[in-house]
């Protein structure tokens, strides 16, 4: 439903007193004030169902492969803060680094990796660390020529390729357990159906990259596994990690090596422990993620790595590059978690650019401080408002393209969370029912809401404690924003 007001305004004058104002009654003067602009409100309604719990949210991830010397170029008070906005002030759950070396090759490089990683945990003790394994050191490597390119591949004519491979793995989760951090999940893969040649043929057999890829899990991770479980060889008790992938570029293409693996290669499909996508292309589309839940047969579903203004569904033509990327984060973000996604990591924690849609803050070199990006703010308000843990929440609205909605509450807290994105021009005059599908009726007795919009960056903009529980709420969300309410519910 529309609610439009357009105000127009003419008066027109005749001088009926022409001697007194000097002019005759046959030369009428019109005196029209300025016309303002159209305001138009949309309404729409909300009902919370707020038994209907479906999958948790755990938490946010975020990648540190990049730039990470841009951190260490501040100075230790500079870094402190850098730690903070990415670990203290949001609910983060996982760091995530991609490493191409042994720690033998560059020990400092290790140890600045590791320092950061201990640092964020000062912080929030529960962050825990992913490794992705798809950058293969040199010794793992050899050159093929395809068309005329000379391109790098895992080299699959070695017999023995397979055992280095876990070797590797295992180097890797020494190298950070001797620096005293512990590693939970090896991300086997990366991006498996990026349709580039030199990813075609990055994981060896000649290009032909699902049984490449297959052949990993089925060889490499067992291999690994088994020098863990080997005291003679695992001397430190280093634990046997979460296997994640495939976290492909897409999540079509996730549903494409599942589908492969389970036909395929089922013991490859049973190695896997966490089920993984990117949103890079089609990440926007909420039946892939539904498909990827009933192909995952329980595993656990996270997306392990994306950033804004890459596969979303919005064309916001009029809103400058900031706030689109902050919408296009929340647009990506809402179509994971509601459909399915337990845990939602970004690109990367920080990167040089004034403005980059890859990382969260901004470090230049010798930055004096850090300086979170307008979508940082989308991020911290989308995964870090509500309890960890919280239950995403079922409801019911009026059908409306422009908007978004994810609602959580922790099970059987008395404080609910929306988030609600505005994708459009126009003002949206909201109203919230709450219900518990009971008969006794549940009311709202306080709220709050933190905006990121064109002039706010995650700012608490209006709060309210009501005398006498209401049966609803009615808020207005602006004009391209990023809305988090915190409501409060009792019983009467």
């Amino acid at each position: 439903m529309k609610i439009i007001e357009v105000i127009k305004t003419k008066l027109v004058l005749f001088c009926l007193l022409s001697s007194l104002i000097g002019c005759s009654t046959d030369d009428p003067v019109e005196i029209t004030t300025e016309e303002p602009e159209e305001v138009v409100i949309e309404t729409q309604k909300i009902i919370l169902n707020t038994e209907d719990y479906k999958h948790q949210f755990i938490g946010g991830g975020v990648s540190i492969g990049l730039f990470l010397g841009h951190h260490y170029s501040m100075n230790e008070i500079a870094q402190d803060q850098a730690i903070q906005i990415i670990a203290k002030d949001c609910n983060m759950k996982y760091l995530q680094d991609y490493i191409q070396i042994y720690p033998s090759d560059d020990p400092p490089y290790f140890d600045r990796r590791a320092n950061y990683i201990k640092a964020a945990i000062s912080y929030r003790p529960e962050i825990q660390f992913s490794l992705v394994g798809n950058k293969f050191p040199d010794d793992l490597m050899h050159e093929i020529v395809v068309n005329g390119e000379t391109l790098q591949a895992l080299n699959t004519d070695d017999p023995e390729i397979y055992d280095r491979l876990a070797n590797w793995f295992f180097q890797l989760f020494k190298g950070f357990h001797d620096r005293g951090v512990s590693t939970e999940i090896l991300n086997v893969v990366n991006e498996p159906d990026l349709d580039r040649t030199f990813r075609k043929y990055h994981y060896g057999l000649d290009g032909n990259t699902k049984e490449a890829v297959a052949n990993i899990f089925k060889y490499a991770v067992p291999k690994f596994k088994e020098m863990l479980n080997d005291p003679e060889i695992n001397t430190t008790n280093m634990q046997i990690p979460l296997i994640m992938g495939p976290s492909t570029i897409s999540p079509s293409g996730c549903i494409d090596y599942i589908r492969f693996f389970k036909s395929k290669h089922p013991d490859v499909w049973n190695q896997i422990d966490i089920v993984a996508t990117h949103q890079y292309e089609n990440g926007a589309n909420p039946q892939l993620f539904r498909s990827i839940v009933n192909e995952a047969e329980g595993k656990a579903f996270y997306q392990s790595e994306t950033h804004a203004l890459k596969g979303d569904a919005l064309d916001l033509v009029s809103v400058d590059r900031p706030l689109e990327a902050a919408l296009s984060l929340s647009n990506l973000f809402g179509t994971a978690v509601r459909n399915g996604v337990s845990s939602w990591f970004y690109f990367e924690n920080n990167y040089p650019n004034e403005f980059h849609p890859g990382g969260l803050i901004h470090i230049p070199w010798g930055a004096s401080e850090p300086k979170p990006y307008k979508h940082y703010y989308a991020f911290k308000q989308l995964t870090s408002s509500q309890p960890d843990s919280s239950y995403v929440l079922g409801y019911e609205n009026d059908y409306n393209s422009n908007s978004e909605i994810t609602a959580f509450r922790k099970m059987g807290q008395d404080t609910l969370f929306i988030n609600y994105s505005n994708y459009s021009a126009k003002t949206k005059e909201v109203s919230v029912i709450v219900n518990n599908g009971q008969e006794k009726k549940l009311k709202i007795s306080s709220y709050s809401i933190t905006t990121t919009d064109e002039q706010n960056n995650g700012i608490l903009v209006d709060s309210e404690e009501y005398q006498s529980a209401l049966d609803s709420l009615t808020f207005s969300a602006g004009r391209y924003s990023i809305n988090t309410l915190k409501i409060s519910i009792v019983n009467e």
